[in-house]
């Protein structure tokens, strides 16, 4: 049996599988070759699939499914990850994301995947057009496995700047809001997090255009700017650097930090009525 080494299931399809293939045996306290022996292949196959070398095919999935009582779920996953090739765009900014020594964060619709609740997630997931209801649970999970980097030893330093309308757009039920908002003012309390709010008073139209997140991975910056399609991963000088003027100009319309937890607190009541 090959040797364990963890993997990051946002690297590609075949890890995101390995993954919670692996998690499912051990939660079946099942070795490899145990697994291996009831589902008719062998345990270097096991082996392959669970370190993410290679997505295995239908049949496979469809038998490790069936013998772990898992009533479809991994074979909807691997479903997922074997149509999972459009999202291949995204891996070189997950890359870049887990080895950032800084994140400059803009949103001016939506709470940042990093800094999501499961419950928040789950709801954005299940409104997605075409979404199948059974691909929303390895979605949201994907989603909030990203936020390890914040476990780390040396985690990013990481500056999220909101919209107003960010804390006002109902996603999901007024809990769910809470929650989320909630869970904003917990993190704010997080010396290398700094979260800031421009309030709809100010008028700023600096960032309306879009959202867009600034990394420094190495020493040289990445950009990702989303769009209704797929998002643009870029580390194009001339962009970057537009980006972090307007980052700089939409920051400056930005209540303090006192004043931003403030504001958070004061629509987290408003949810509560």
């Amino acid at each position: 049996m090959s040797p364990r080494r963890e993997l990051n299931p946002e690297s590609s399809p075949a890890a995101r599988f390995g993954y919670h293939l692996r998690k499912y045996r051990e939660q079946a306290h099942l070795t490899q070759e145990a697994l291996a022996d009831v589902v008719q292949y062998t345990g270097a196959m096991v082996s392959m699939v669970e370190r993410g070398i290679r997505l295995p095919k239908g049949d496979f999935a469809r038998k490790c499914d069936d013998y772990l009582r898992l009533d479809g779920a991994l074979f909807h996953l691997w479903e997922i990850c074997r149509s999972d090739g459009a999202q291949r765009w995204f891996l070189p900014w997950l890359e870049a994301e887990q080895n950032a020594t800084t994140l400059h964060t803009w949103e001016p619709s939506l709470v940042p995947g990093l800094l999501q609740t499961p419950e928040y997630a789950r709801a954005l997931f299940t409104a997605e057009p075409g979404m199948p209801r059974s691909h929303v649970d390895a979605s949201v999970a994907s989603r909030i496995e990203r936020q390890a980097i914040f476990q780390r030893e040396d985690p990013p330093m990481m500056w999220v700047v909101l919209d107003e309308v960010v804390l006002q757009r109902p996603v999901g039920s007024p809990a769910v809001m809470r929650g989320q908002l909630a869970h904003l003012l917990a993190i704010s309390d997080n010396p290398r997090i700094t979260l800031q709010i421009v309030p709809l008073v100010s008028g700023c139209t600096a960032g309306l255009l879009g959202a867009f997140v600034l990394a420094q991975v190495q020493g040289h910056e990445m950009a990702y700017l989303e769009t209704a399609g797929t998002g643009v991963v870029t580390a194009t000088p001339e962009v970057v650097q537009k980006l972090q003027i307007r980052y700089d100009a939409i920051r400056a319309h930005a209540l303090p930090q006192d004043a931003s937890r403030d504001k958070v607190e004061e629509w987290m009541r408003k949810w509560m009525t």
